[in-house]
């Protein structure tokens, strides 16, 4: 009889004790989770819309989630007294993601814009958050935003604030969609080709360096590759070269260029040799040596130069 109560006390009665603790401690735990949780939630909640209030300010009912799925587009929220919505969105900059916050009322105009957060070099890319200007230029504008046109870039911070306009485009795409159900088709590249370079015909051009040939509106189009980052750059998944299709006039300068970067480079960052301004750097010119490499973007740079004066040294060839 000692011997059993020798072993109940030593042995089972302690873990009966710790399993019974366990129980209680557990039960408790639950119960305080389910008290807190919903205030928890509730303030997480408030504290996001108070950001978005700040930007909608006339949304004081705060705002209710709205379902979408596109790339570059995080979150979006429409105010529940109906006076617009508010888009978070995203794109590459120079040291990664820059994260936005924007606000359109209920036409489309951008009421307001705030970087969330960014890891751009400071001093330099950081600027658009730092320079209220840049940010400001923004406010008002119902549409696309397009570098030159309505809207600038930053001196020395290009890629940082062409991230920023290209963010700010898909919100206001995504806007068009979810509050103006306008749903924009991409075109294929194939599609932006025709419709850059006009009535494309094919030529019979025999060339080392020469994939395809047309004549076009905008002149003979060439068509080459050069090493860009899906070739020479670190791990990139694609494995292919930078194809570029650049038209000419009679007297060999270029009258337009077009990169299939999409396809061969790193999205945010070598996709940015297919940017407007640093095409028109080639436009006017006779080879690509014009154009200078985009600091961050050096392998893609370098491919598309190389392509461009692949492509000014076979028409000269043929036309030679």
């Amino acid at each position: 009889m000692k011997k059993s109560n020798s072993v109940w006390n030593d042995m089972l009665k302690p873990v009966v004790v710790l399993t019974v603790i366990c129980i209680v401690v557990s039960a408790a735990l639950a119960a305080a989770n389910g008290i807190t949780a919903p205030i928890i939630a509730k303030n997480a909640a408030l504290a996001a819309d108070a950001s978005r209030i700040e930007l909608l300010p006339e949304a004081t009912d705060g705002f209710d989630p709205v379902e979408i799925s596109m790339e570059g587009i995080t979150e979006m929220h429409k105010a529940k007294n109906g006076v617009g919505y508010v888009v978070s969105c995203q794109a590459n900059g120079y040291g990664g993601p820059i994260k936005l916050m924007v606000a359109y009322d209920n036409d489309g105009a951008i009421v307001s814009v705030k970087i969330l957060e960014l890891s751009e070099t400071p001093g330099v890319g950081d600027r658009v958050k730092t320079m209220p200007s840049f940010l400001e230029q923004f406010v008002g504008i119902n549409g696309e935003l397009k570098k030159g046109d309505n809207v600038d870039t930053i001196s020395g911070a290009t890629i940082s604030s062409s991230a920023v306009i290209e963010a700010l485009n898909t919100a206001y795409k995504a806007f068009n969609e979810k509050a103006k159900g306008i749903v924009v088709e991409e075109l294929s590249f194939e599609d932006e080709v025709a419709q850059y370079f006009g009535n494309m015909t094919a030529m019979d051009v025999t060339h080392e360096d020469v994939l395809e040939a047309y004549t076009s509106d905008k002149g003979t189009v060439i068509v080459t590759e050069g090493d860009g980052n899906g070739i020479i750059g670190e791990a990139h998944p694609s494995g292919l070269a930078l194809k570029a299709y650049v038209s000419f006039d009679e007297s060999g300068v270029i009258t337009g260029v077009m990169f299939d970067s999409e396809t061969s480079e790193t999205k945010g960052l070598g996709t940015k040799v297919s940017d407007e301004e640093y095409i028109n750097k080639f436009v006017g010119q006779k080879d690509g040596e014009a154009a200078d490499i985009i600091a961050g973007v050096t392998y893609s740079s370098k491919g598309a130069k190389e392509a461009v004066s692949k492509a000014a040294a076979a028409f000269a060839a043929i036309n030679g």
